[in-house]
């Protein structure tokens, strides 16, 4: 019973904080904010991070190996493209886009070689 009103807690409190944020702004940082989630890219990299990372700990929350697996695949996948994205906009050189996606494929093997 702790698990699922612990994971309810999770997936609620960053909805309520986000939701209360965006109140909060003038009419211009909303429509700003507005913009900027209706690029697909934007959902994609960041969507899937969130998303990811909720799942993730609803999956150790919940010790179900299954959610747990599909979050840290969506968190590899969001990172990723955020690395891509970043250098194809000019925020990452080459050299670190490189050493991030090295990175995250360090992370996916430690992450492979510990649960199995």
């Amino acid at each position: 019973m702790m698990q699922i009103l612990l994971v309810i807690l999770i997936w609620v409190l960053p909805i309520i904080l986000l939701r209360n944020a965006y109140f909060k702004m003038d009419k211009e940082e909303q429509q700003k904010v507005k913009s900027v989630f209706k690029q697909p890219l934007a959902l994609f990299c960041v969507g899937l991070l969130v998303i990811g990372y909720l799942l993730s700990f609803s999956g150790i929350f919940l010790a179900i190996a299954l959610v747990l697996h599909i979050g840290v695949t969506m968190v590899f996948i969001g990172w990723f493209t955020s690395i891509i994205v970043g250098w194809k906009i000019g925020k990452l050189n080459l050299m670190k886009s490189a050493v991030f996606i090295l990175l995250g494929v360090l992370g996916i093997v430690v992450y492979v070689v510990i649960i199995t």
